[in-house]
């Protein structure tokens, strides 16, 4: 008898598990980049929102605009700074036991005119 025989399924087991766990993290690491891509479209969103307050376009209080739009799309708002002429904003996403942050500021262009 071969001491060899019936190794070749151990070897596609082997093979299967590897396979399993190359896909699975490909997967997570497939899902954290939509994941952040779509946290840094929505702290741009609630920059953009909240500069429209700022500048006068919407009524209401700009931070809480940008608040409102990032918690609608599953995020959560880490700071809002407001000076004279933009607005930036902080927002935080967690994805599988992460969390990270992205950053954005939307406000009035320097056009040179006063």
């Amino acid at each position: 008898m071969n001491s060899d025989r019936g190794s070749a399924s151990i070897w596609v087991l082997g093979f299967l598990c590897i396979l399993v766990t190359a896909s699975v993290a490909v997967m997570v690491g497939a899902s954290a980049i939509v994941m952040d891509a779509r946290l840094q479209g929505s702290v741009d969103r609630s920059a953009l929102a909240g500069a429209d307050v700022a500048v006068g376009v919407v009524a209401g209080i700009p931070c809480e605009h940008a608040q409102d739009l990032l918690e609608f799309e599953g995020f959560a708002l880490v700071d809002c700074t407001l000076k004279e002429d933009s607005i930036r904003v902080v927002g935080q996403g967690n994805h599988v036991g992460v969390e990270w942050t992205r950053r954005a500021r939307a406000g009035v262009g320097q056009s040179g005119q006063k």
